[in-house]
């Protein structure tokens, strides 16, 4: 008995730590996650997501819409302020390991002198009506500003932890890439 005792302390002492260190490792990889996409390094937020999410989307597909959406001489788009809300359970199956995270981060929209006030007047009326009370104009500045939740399934695998955005829209899309009693617990604990 007291040796049973001693083996369940030993194994919380060892698996305890392991969850706390993961979940900062998480979170260390969340804050060079959201450098990136504030930074705009397409080719590195590319490489910060899941292998097999890649396989599905190819680089220059994701290139060409983030260059596409930077290179708009009527606006420039910033992401910022980008915050983590959960990290949620850590699920860790055979060699790999997988949480859901929220996070909130603000868009900012400033429309340049090249905008016509058509364009402007179109652009609030999209935006107020897609974020409501998450939406902001300033006028004098000409800059939108909307806050947006996001969740996005982080994945550990091959020593290294990746992600894949979107989770809400694709969570029926998910099994392709992760199986189904993850994915359960993922979005029920």
């Amino acid at each position: 008995m007291k040796n049973k005792l001693l083996l369940i302390i030993i194994f919380m002492l060892f698996t305890f730590p392991v969850f706390s260190q993961s979940k900062s490792l998480v979170t260390s990889y969340l804050a060079t996650l959201f450098q990136i996409v504030e930074h705009k390094k397409t080719e590195e937020f590319y490489a910060t997501l899941y292998p097999k999410f890649k396989e599905q989307i190819p680089e220059d597909q994701i290139s060409s819409f983030l260059g596409e959406l930077h290179s708009n001489p009527n606006f420039k788009t910033e992401i910022k302020n980008s915050k983590i809300i959960e990290i949620g359970k850590i699920i860790k199956d055979k060699n790999k390991a997988y949480a859901l995270v929220d996070y909130v981060s603000e868009t900012h929209i400033e429309f340049t002198d090249k905008a016509t006030e058509a364009l402007m007047d179109k652009g609030r009326k999209h935006f107020k009506k897609l974020y409501g009370a998450r939406y902001w104009y300033d006028d004098d500045k000409k800059l939108i500003v909307t806050s947006k939740d996001f969740k996005i399934v982080m994945v550990y695998e091959n020593e290294r932890w990746s992600h894949i955005p979107g989770a809400i829209k694709l969570k029926p899309y998910l099994n392709y890439w992760i199986e189904e009693k993850i994915i359960d617990s993922l979005f029920n604990d």
